[in-house]
């Protein structure tokens, strides 16, 4: 099953991949960010995935319900100390203008020192409808650890997050790795309901402030929600 995530429906109908945007190198960006020790944490949660469309026909007697998976692919040049870089979670009987119960943490990084904080990370998210019922996630998590290709595609992006690569070839590694999982969800629709894409550095300033800050991305079957959490030594900022 090879599960093509990289159809995603934006508001337009278009999302073009942007195969030039640079990401610097983590020792280039410690030498423009003089001060980056001020922070000691970083968390990224989902606020909320509502779905406005599950592309399920309604027709008597069937109520036009969907099992969902929400898939989510998590690379940064940091280990991400709350989980792996791939998550699951299953939500059968999904109907329209539903929001999916979860509020979990999908990227945690702290360090009171604040020696080795991230200076970037990249998240695509992805809801798939499957085409029959739903498989345990946590059995797909334990099947995918286990297997050497999955191992040999987290070395391989990883490895390209913490080089100076363009956003471009991260994303497209990414790619191989969603092709993979979409493999062990088993009868799941080839087009995801929707995937939201977002890359988050120190270079564009993104942990520049202190506190929380919401980040949406609308696409036409479902919006995305995201809280990006930053926490900073309050006695070493100027």
């Amino acid at each position: 099953m090879a599960l093509h995530i990289f159809n995603p429906q934006s508001a337009s109908g278009s999302y073009e991949l942007p195969d030039t945007a640079p990401i610097l190198s983590p020792e280039h960006v410690q030498r423009r960010i003089i001060r980056s020790k001020q922070l000691s944490g970083i968390e990224l949660r989902i606020r909320s995935v509502f779905i406005k469309n599950n592309r399920t026909m309604k027709f008597w007697p069937f109520p036009g319900l969907a099992n969902l998976y929400l898939v989510f692919f998590i690379v940064s040049d940091t280990p991400n100390q709350s989980l792996w870089p791939v998550k699951v979670i299953t939500f059968p009987g999904v109907d329209d203008n539903d929001s999916l119960p979860t509020n979990e943490t999908i990227f945690y990084y702290a360090d009171e020192q604040g020696i080795d904080m991230p200076s970037q990370l990249h998240l695509v998210a992805t809801v798939v409808k499957s085409k029959k019922g739903m498989r345990n996630a946590g059995a797909i998590m334990e099947q995918l650890q286990k297997d050497a290709h999955y191992d040999n595609l987290l070395q391989k992006v990883t490895a390209m997050t913490r080089n100076a690569t363009t956003t471009g070839a991260i994303i497209e590694s990414i790619k191989d790795l969603s092709h993979l999982v979409g493999q062990y969800l088993g009868k799941v629709e080839d087009r995801p309901l929707a995937t939201a894409m977002k890359s988050f550095t120190a270079l564009a300033g993104d942990w520049d402030e202190a506190g929380t800050r919401t980040v949406t991305i609308a696409t036409r079957n479902v919006d995305f929600a995201f809280d990006l959490i930053v926490k900073k030594q309050d006695a070493m900022i100027a």
